[in-house]
């Protein structure tokens, strides 16, 4: 049932983008009140974006980022929730990012169809003229720049740019007459050769890397990356290792440690955290208690609500994000792999909340032992709890 749901989202974002696709040549080859298309704006959607594309491609890749353009075009709620609930099936089974890879190139790759079946579908059923403007370029400027664009066609001289060609079909709306005796169709197949070979070809190879990729990946589900122990029959239990507990007050004295022989009183006060950080809210936890929290450490630089109470795009965000984080978490809700893989893409401090009515109470220590289990393999996080005093107050 995963399968086939991440299967129809991946198919609903490729419709998308050749929708998309479609129309942005429509837009392009419009043409003016005479019917004249403007080359220059063709080179730009068929040669040039593509390339721009490609350039982001490597640029993500090398700083290990995700596409988040399609990454919050496959949370939208544009889709059934059936099938946004495949993907954090697959964060869990640690494909995530390879999936959204492909995805990506698979969202590229129909964007590209859709503007070359538009393009060959308007030289089919219309006459169109294709023409350039430019205050400041001339032929001879413009000619050596398409060359280049040609070179990959070489072997086509039917495709190949001509500079007499773009002499003649220069435009200028302050001639009364076009150039006579120009053909100005005849760029047809150097703009269906440039998209060939920057919009459709890349992107298929690349594409069939990426699928490649994805499918050699074994899914990883929770269970299987349980080690398997010896039977406990007859065993003493193993003593658990726990983090070691620390609050809010302990770690601003810390900060302030050099400061502490001229803000002897503005230390003891302080209620703001040494550096910006950003809030990840993880549980269903009400808007007064979260102003509660930041009101002790200062308010974050930003606020994201992810997990299973959250949103997905928010979540991608936040794990795109490099600065130091504090989590909210339930007390209560047992940590889940889906929390670990996150967690593993970050640092700064875990904060298991209970609470009641509204208002903020102590957290059971069987709760608190498991969180502290599960943070002390998290090397980068340290486990935080609201301060005793403040906890009593309220209790109050």
């Amino acid at each position: 049932m995963i399968n086939k749901s991440y299967t129809h989202l991946s198919w609903g974002i490729a419709v998308v983008a050749a929708i998309a696709g479609v129309f942005s040549t429509v837009a392009a080859t419009t043409g003016d009140a005479a019917g004249r298309v403007n080359l220059m704006y063709l080179v730009l959607l068929y040669v040039v974006l593509p390339l721009f594309s490609l350039l982001l491609l490597a640029l993500f890749s090398a700083l290990k980022k995700p596409p988040l353009l399609v990454g919050a075009l496959a949370c939208s709620s544009l889709w059934p929730r059936s099938w946004r609930d495949a993907l954090p099936e697959l964060k869990r089974e640690q494909r995530f990012q390879p999936w959204l890879f492909c995805q990506s190139q698979k969202a590229i790759l129909a964007f590209n169809l859709g503007c070359l079946v538009s393009f060959i579908t308007l030289l089919l059923f219309n006459d169109l003229s294709f023409v350039w403007r430019s205050t400041l370029l001339t032929a001879d400027d413009i000619y050596p720049f398409l060359t280049v664009i040609a070179a990959p066609w070489w072997f086509v001289d039917s495709a190949q740019p001509a500079l007499e060609l773009l002499v003649t079909t220069r435009d200028s709306r302050l001639a009364t007459n076009p150039t006579a005796g120009a053909d100005y169709g005849l760029w047809w197949q150097f703009l269906l050769a440039a998209q060939l070979c920057y919009g459709i070809l890349p992107r298929l190879l690349l594409l069939w890397l990426a699928n490649h990729r994805f499918k050699a990946l074994p899914a990883q589900p929770i269970e299987a990356v349980i080690p398997v122990t010896a039977p406990l029959l007859n065993q003493p239990p193993a003593t658990p290792v726990l983090a070691e507990v620390a609050q809010f007050e302990n770690l601003q004295q810390q900060a302030h440690a050099q400061q502490e022989h001229t803000q002897q009183e503005h230390t003891a006060n302080a209620t703001t955290a040494a550096e910006p950080y950003c809030l990840v809210i993880w549980a269903d936890l009400p808007q007064n208690l979260v102003d509660e929290v930041t009101a002790q450490i200062g308010t974050p630089a930003q606020t994201f609500h992810a997990g299973p109470h959250g949103q997905m795009d928010q979540e991608m965000a936040a794990e795109a994000d490099p600065r130091r984080q504090l989590v909210l978490v339930a007390a209560w809700e047992p940590p889940l792999g889906e929390l670990d893989d996150f967690l593993q893409q970050g640092h700064g401090a875990l904060m298991p909340l209970d609470w009641r009515e509204n208002a903020f109470t102590q957290a059971s220590a069987l709760h608190l032992d498991e969180w502290r289990r599960f943070c002390h393999s998290l090397e980068q996080w340290q486990f935080l709890q609201l301060d005793n005093a403040n906890l009593d107050e309220e209790s109050k």
